[in-house]
Order: C-alpha cells, then structure tokens, then sequence
C-alpha cells in the first residue's frame, strides 16, 4: 500500500525548527529563471507531507525532464510507519546546485519503495536581460536576479 502525499512544496529553504518540531519554508515557486542553460539552481529545497503510512519504506525523489531526457535521484529517506496511519509524517530537505541542463518542464518525481506515487511540476525559463539583442548568448554561469537573489541562485516566477 501506497502513502498519500498530502503537500509537497519546492522553495529556497527548509528547516525543522529543533524546539517546537515544526518545519518552517521560505520562497515557494514553481519556476526557475535563467540567463542561460546549462545552469546549476544554487539552494532549492523540497518539502514533503505524506499520511496513510501502512508499513515501512523507502521514499526516494528524482528530479526529471518531463520528457525524461535527463533525471537525477535526488534522496532518500527510510520511512518508518506510525503508530497511527491519519499521523501526518513530514519530511523535507535542501539541494544545493540544481542542475538544468535546458530550459524547459521538469518534475520532482515522488517513489514509494521504487513505485511512482507523485510528481510535482517546475519550469526553467530563459530570460533576456533588458537591453540585450535578442539572440545573443549571456555568460554560461549566469542567472537573472529577481528581488535581491544572489546570481547563483536564480530568479524565481
């Protein structure tokens, strides 16, 4: 049997607070702004909430091309089951360097025990700089700043 993923959210950060127990995200999005491709994403990070846990498992993560032309396995984490299947068991983590080898339509893929149980889309979009010809390359390593982000870590829309 198969859990049910309640949520799964891609931001900037993720972190479980130590004292209260609560996992705590900051700057959702569902698009990667780039200068050029290939590009790394310098800090992403994925946040899971599954339930109807019946049994021990493995939940791994890929990250894909939708039209799976490029995939990566991203992590994987040993779950155990709860006492109680309605228990809500959170599970989140940081990726630092994201490859996009294009842009395009990608997808965090979710597997239970090897079988696909979810998938979260994301797009990677080629921007212009104002003022730049259309056409003309920007540097490998670059991405768009948006609101203050730091060129390694891209734009986001």
């Amino acid at each position: 049997m198969k859990p049910i993923v309640l949520a799964m959210i891609v931001c900037d950060y993720y972190y479980r607070d130590v004292h209260s127990g609560k996992s705590v995200l900051a700057g959702t999005f569902s698009s990667i702004n780039s200068l050029a491709f290939p590009t790394k994403h310098g800090n992403c990070a994925v946040y899971l909430a599954i339930t109807d846990v019946a049994q021990d498992g493995k939940l791994e993560m890929e990250f894909r091309k939708e039209d799976r032309s490029f995939a990566i396995k991203l992590v994987a984490w040993d779950v155990k089951r709860p006492e109680n299947r309605r228990v809500v068991v959170e599970i989140g983590g940081n990726i630092n360097g994201l490859p996009l080898p294009s842009e395009g339509e990608y997808e965090f893929a979710v597997l239970w025990d090897g079988a696909e149980v979810f998938a979260r889309r994301m797009r990677a979009v080629k921007m212009d700089l104002p003022g730049q010809r259309p056409g003309r390359q920007a540097p490998p390593d670059a991405t768009s700043p948006d609101g203050g982000e730091t060129p390694e870590a891209g734009g986001k829309g």
